[in-house]
């Protein structure tokens, strides 16, 4: 069942300190009903100021409010054209209201409309406007600078009724259930804070928030719509007592809240915040429209049937059971020869007819309505696009705009995924973004390996010159792909180990993870090691290409390891293993380069906490990952200060953490990060560099395995995901993102 979006709506207006019943600076509008309703408008919520002398100035309220209504339902095409037109008809009435007066006698006005569809919202402004969105803990205000609230401006913020040309500012946003908008008058609502904001109007319920607003004015005028969005599962009955219907009312009418409702509305049995809301027809989206749209053809349909079959009954021959009327003599008709078999013919050929013609009406209008909210979805897109360019200097609010563009076109070509301009416009809308996040897009990424076997879910990915290694714990192989001389294909793929193998005369249990031995002090070739759940390490050397079974100490301090890593240190190699049950990171000491030792807690710090970690690297520091997105850095067994800086969006659902573990051959962090589908590059304090995301955005999806080369001429970075295996070269931080 899918979550129905709806809204309850207070209006507030305050006159010195003192709430208003009479609310006509303010409206909200359903849509007229009509079964051949063209498109889904939404609901519009209105709110304006105007400048100049307070006699009649309520009428005049009114009547602007009426009309932004009137002239936005009635315009043809999409949204945005409709509030383009209602404020340019505001405006012309201003310069009607004001010729023949001097530039300090005329009225100007500053106004904010704001559309709801389904969980879209569609802000437009005109001269000084100000609107508040709380949404999902943040509070976002439209415009995002500083508002214009200059009175006596002139161009694009000039207020309505000063000029002929109308600058409308468009803005979009989507909603949820318990978001609130506030619409409110600029001269009183630029001095709140978007912190008081918040407090006064997040999870209070209208009439609270209604208070709260009044509170805040304390002796100021001010006037305000708060709107609070509701959402109810569709096709679950409702057990609330439901209100006495209200009269019906002539279409288009502007609903008023509580304190401007008539008296002559009745009461209803429960009121809520938002009495005197005379339809909801306009929150239906735009399936529903069509549904009912259909369903009201079918009906005249079925009425024309039926009209056609009590005229067949009356007109055929042999009715049964059916009295007829005594003629009188003097008004007595001769029936003419074959008049009801011409009629019945007739009507034989024009029941088809009809049918076809009634079908093909259906079709046309829903191919009507989505060609129109096609054309509405990518004008908003372009709008959006827009408005990202106008704010480049403002990163975060054009990175907002730009990723609603990408949203809207993504809505577009679902709709209609050849069309040109939509794809252009992506294209550009996702290039201005990347520009922003700092994005390397990889558009020639092709898959190395692919592992068909049953069950494959291969993770973690070593290379080592032309050696690849990838471990897979699902189907519990170890996998050694061979490169070319060119580095470009895969020359050699082999399994080196597999669970249940007999290895130096015991079976391989669970493999959990691998990490690479470097050669160094009294390891003289490189080696992998993988650790066997139970409870050895196997050591594959890839130059002989044999694997053997090294003895491994305290084994009885095991509970769950997660994660294995290794670390050298000039002499020696140390082997870690990173056990989340145990709260520990177990450290193996070689002696003779054996770890058949007892290993030490690495961590001495007490609040440590491991729960949750996945993964860990090594390079004189211990970076340990969380499944929510932390990164812990530690040395000697403390927490060292490391904090993620700059990401343009935070972690979600990290898979894998690495860096070198030996020297500075690696200068980066790189973190996969499987619910962005990126892999990013951090400094070494946690700062962000850069980061890498696949044109095809599926590619990494489900990234769980990542390994850097920077050591060579040309870096190059290896990635697994889903059952692929990646490499690409890195390019150079002064290559064009």
């Amino acid at each position: 069942m899918a979550i129905k979006l709806g809204a309850e709506v207070g209006q507030l207006h305050v006159v010195n300190g003192v709430r208003q019943e009479r609310t006509a600076c303010l409206g909200t509008f359903e849509q007229p009903a009509s079964l051949f309703r063209r498109r889904d408008q939404g609901r519009l919520f209105v709110v304006i100021e105007l400048t100049g002398d307070a006699l009649d100035r309520d009428a005049l309220y009114e009547d602007l409010t009426r009309m932004v209504g009137t002239t936005y339902y009635n315009t043809p095409g999409s949204i945005t054209a409709g509030l383009r037109a209602a404020l340019r008809a505001i405006n012309a009435r201003l310069l009607r209201e004001n010729r023949g007066l001097s530039p300090g006698e005329g009225r100007l006005a500053g106004i904010s409309c704001a559309v709801l569809r389904g969980n879209d919202l569609y802000i437009a402004q005109a001269g000084p406007a100000l609107v508040h969105v709380a949404r999902q803990g943040e509070v976002l205000t439209f415009p995002g600078s500083s508002p214009p609230l200059d009175w006596l401006a002139e161009g694009p913020t000039a207020p309505l009724g000063r000029q002929r040309v109308v600058d409308v500012r468009f803005f979009h946003c989507t909603v949820q259930p318990g978001d609130v908008i506030l619409l409110a008058q600029p001269t009183w609502a630029q001095q709140l804070h978007p912190r008081q904001v918040a407090e006064a109007v997040v999870y209070t319920g209208v009439a609270q928030a209604m208070g709260n607003l009044q509170a805040l004015a304390g002796q100021e005028d001010a006037a305000a719509l708060v709107v609070e969005i509701t959402g109810a599962l569709e096709g679950v009955p409702q057990t609330r007592p439901q209100p006495k219907p209200a009269p019906r009312r002539p279409p288009l009418e502007q609903v008023h809240t509580a304190e401007a409702e008539p008296q002559e509305i009745p009461a209803r049995e429960e009121p809520t915040a938002e009495r005197g809301i005379t339809t909801r027809l306009g929150r239906l989206d735009l399936a529903a429209k069509l549904r009912l749209v259909g369903q009201g053809l079918l009906a005249a349909l079925a009425l024309v049937l039926d009209g056609l079959r009590r005229l067949l009954v009356r007109i055929l021959p042999g009715r049964e059971g059916v009295a007829p009327k005594r003629a009188r003599p003097a008004r007595a008709r001769k029936a003419t020869p074959g008049t009801s078999s011409h009629l019945v013919i007739g009507m034989a050929v024009a029941i088809p007819v009809i049918i076809v013609l009634l079908v093909l009406g259906v079709y046309w209008r829903q191919g009507t309505n989505r060609q129109a909210e096609f054309a509405e979805l990518l004008t908003q897109a372009q709008n959006e696009y827009d408005q990202g360019g106008v704010n480049e200097g403002n990163i975060p609010v054009a990175r907002e705009h730009y990723k609603q563009a990408l949203d809207l076109v993504a809505k577009a070509l679902a709709m209609r995924g050849s069309d040109s301009a939509a794809q252009e416009l992506q294209r550009q809308a996702q290039e201005a973004l990347d520009k922003i996040d700092n994005v390397y897009r990889l558009y020639d990424l092709t898959p190395l390996h692919t592992y068909t076997e049953p069950g494959s879910a291969p993770g973690r990915v070593i290379a080592d010159g032309q050696n690849i290694f990838v471990l897979d714990r699902d189907t519990g192989r170890v996998y050694h792909h061979v490169l070319n001389e060119l580095g470009k294909d895969l020359q050699e793929t082999a399994v080196i180990v597999q669970k249940g193998q007999a290895v130096d005369g015991a079976a391989t249990g669970d493999l959990i993870d691998m990490a690479w031995k470097p050669d160094g002090g009294d390891h003289h070739r490189g080696s992998l090691l993988i650790l066997d759940g139970n409870g050895r390490l196997l050591e594959y050397d890839p130059i002989f290409g044999t694997i053997t079974a090294l003895p491994l100490g305290g084994l009885d301090q095991w509970r769950s390891p997660q994660a294995v890593s290794t670390y050298f240190d000039q002499t020696k190699t140390n082997f870690y293993i990173l056990d989340t049950a145990l709260n520990q990171v177990l450290k193996y000491v070689p002696t003779n380069d054996l770890y058949n030792v007892t290993p030490t807690g690495y961590l001495t710090a007490e609040d440590v906490d491991l729960s949750g970690a996945v993964d860990m690297a090594i390079d004189g520091y211990v970076y340990v990952l969380y499944s929510d997105g932390r990164v812990q850095k530690l040395y000697t067994g403390q927490p060292e200060a490391f904090a993620l800086v700059g990401l343009p969006d935070p972690l979600a659902g990290p898979s894998a953490i690495f860096t070198a573990n030996h020297s500075d051959a690696v200068k980066y962090l790189y973190v996969a990060d499987a619910g962005n589908r990126r892999i990013l590059r951090l400094n070494k304090d946690g700062s962000f560099v850069r980061q890498f995301r696949a044109a095809d955005d599926q590619a990494f999806a489900q990234i769980r395995g990542v390994f850097v080369d920077e050591a060579t001429s040309q870096p190059r970075l290896f990635v697994v995901s889903e059952d692929r295996l990646y490499a690409f070269d890195i390019p150079p931080e002064s290559s064009a993102e």
